[in-house]
């Protein structure tokens, strides 16, 4: 080899160390700085031992399981406790019960904690008044004659990355068969007997996201119950829900 070919030859491996020290750097800053696209499982997925259908069921058994009050995970606002009523790998995220429809809350979660959360969902019940022979029917297009309900999820963003309507879209989950609320608590959030039982099934756009990095993370969602007439023309917003969580994902 001549001295021109072995200079063009250090040359390009000097351009190869460079190229992939400067990788290894941009991935540092990535690691440091959280992934760019934070990830959400695909909706058809079964993660953490069940599907998405299960983990809508468990959403909603949590929900019932806490006493109602200021400490229910879906009355609070501002600090609260995000551990209550949770349990395993996956921890749960609210909307609200208020009529506002807004909350901004501000929490921990240890590390390790998957998250689940809707944007916009019903949950049909007899606690909640329906019929127990049609929940799915009521789950999948909730009776309010003489509209027609639409759930709307508006967006999510989660760590400053946008998921619009068009995308949450592919996130719709609807129970295919009723599952068991209870026994309830005294002072559950239905206002029925002390132990109760019931089936209960639900339908809405919900999302699951693996664990956080350590630190801080904001998870923010909006979603709308619309009102539309038998052809189809939307009439009014009958509910409009803004969510946000500041999260400080703690420990080893």
């Amino acid at each position: 080899m001549n001295a021109n070919r072995k200079k063009q030859v250090v040359l390009l491996l000097l351009v190869v160390v460079i190229a992939g020290l400067m990788a290894v750097m941009a991935g540092g800053a990535a690691a440091q700085n959280g992934p760019p696209n934070p990830p959400v499982l695909p909706p058809h997925s079964s993660a953490f031992g069940m599907t998405y259908e299960e983990w809508a069921a468990k959403f909603w058994q949590w929900t019932a399981s806490v006493p109602a009050g200021d400490e229910h995970p879906l009355f609070a606002d501002g600090e609260m406790d995000c551990s209550v009523g949770q349990e395993g790998k996956v921890w749960f995220l609210g909307g609200t019960y208020s009529e506002s429809g807004i909350a901004d809350r501000t929490c921990e979660v240890p590390t390790g904690k998957a998250l689940f959360f809707p944007i916009v969902n019903v949950l049909c019940s007899p606690f909640t008044g329906d019929d127990p022979d049609t929940l799915i029917q009521c789950a999948s297009d909730p009776p309010a004659p003489p509209f027609k309900v639409v759930l709307a999820p508006v967006e999510a963003t989660i760590d400053g990355v946008i998921f619009d309507q068009e995308t949450l879209e592919n996130y719709y989950t609807l129970s295919k068969e009723p599952f068991t609320l209870g026994p309830l608590p005294e002072n559950n959030i239905f206002s029925a007997e002390k132990d109760a039982t019931g089936p209960g099934a639900t339908g809405g756009y919900y999302l699951l996201l693996p664990p956080l990095s350590k630190g801080k993370h904001d998870i923010s969602f909006i979603g709308e119950i619309q009102f539309f007439d038998d052809e189809g023309n939307y009439l009014f917003t009958v509910f409009h829900t803004e969510i946000s969580y500041s999260l400080t994902v703690v420990g080893r």
